[in-house]
């Protein structure tokens, strides 16, 4: 990859970012050879905290003829869509946090998330299936004209569910 593909992809995705707000700060690094794993494409991966300390990440990997402006609009609008759907995790992220959710002790845990992915509603179907756990979903929809809202403008998530109890029968008790 050229040195030059670095500034292309930050300009792009400023571009589209500085709309909606004015300090965006973003990082690069550039790798060449044996340190990106011989990598003939370049990837973007971009993340936010809000003010209330949620963190969201999207990244995407470019293949060897997309255009560096191609990569940092479509992966900073995924992450506006991410912003916009409300949720406390990223949709990359969703099925690791259900996940934890399940296995967790015999209490009630709940989380807000963005829409349900496609990877995330069959991942609930298999927890359902191996574990027997049904998670609660309620829709809680936000008010776009309420002033203050915080949450994202979309309607989020919310998954509750009681977890079975698993613990790690192989560590050490001390």
């Amino acid at each position: 990859m050229s040195p030059a593909t670095n500034p292309r992809i930050i300009d792009a995705a400023r571009g589209v970012l500085n709309d909606f707000i004015p300090d965006v700060y973003i990082y690069n690094e550039h790798l060449k050879g044996a340190q990106s794993g011989k990598s003939p494409g370049c990837s973007l991966m971009l993340y936010t905290e809000s003010t209330t300390d949620v963190v969201l990440s999207i990244d995407q990997l470019g293949e060897q003829q997309t255009l560096p402006e191609d990569l940092a609009k479509t992966t900073t609008h995924q992450l506006l869509d991410t912003i916009y759907g409300g949720g406390c995790v990223d949709s990359s992220h969703q099925h690791l946090v259900l996940l934890f959710m399940a296995l967790t002790q015999n209490n009630v845990s709940s989380v807000r998330l963005g829409p349900l992915t496609p990877y995330t509603i069959s991942f609930l179907r298999n927890i359902k299936t191996f574990l027997g756990i049904v998670f609660k979903i309620e829709v809680e929809k936000v008010d776009t004209e309420e002033p203050g809202n915080r949450r994202g403008l979309g309607s989020s998530l919310i998954l509750s569910c009681r977890g079975v109890g698993y613990q790690n029968m192989n560590r050490k008790i001390t």
